[in-house]
């Protein structure tokens, strides 16, 4: 099954940390597209969370070479905040909205965080 999770929302908050939960669980025997657009798109790079008191993501970010979970940029959302492919902490494809429409469509599940 091709699932695909978008997160578009505050990248520091407990939703963020659950949509990458959920995603890695699903992983395992899926398919899953994570893709990060607007705010969301900072939940990649290096925010220090130890600084703002909430755990940070470099646990999910260990198992990603164990499941089936390719993490997704919108190239405008980062483009729009300064971002560049080297500000990110792991590998991530940059993609076109309408190359991630493509995947949106051709996916069974679409779950937006």
């Amino acid at each position: 099954m091709r699932i695909v999770f978008i997160l578009k929302g505050n990248p520091f908050s407990w939703l963020a940390h659950e949509a990458f939960r959920v995603a890695l669980a699903l992983a395992i025997n899926n398919e899953v597209f994570f893709v990060m657009i607007r705010d969301g798109v900072y939940a990649l790079t290096d925010w220090k969370p130890a600084e703002l008191g909430i755990e940070g993501f470099d646990k999910i970010f260990e198992t990603l070479g164990f499941v089936n979970m390719k993490l997704i940029v919108e190239d405008a959302s980062a483009e729009e905040r300064g971002l560049k492919e080297k500000d990110f902490k792991v590998d991530v494809e940059i993609m076109s909205y309408e190359e991630i429409q493509d995947i949106i469509n051709s996916s069974e599940a679409v779950l937006v965080w």
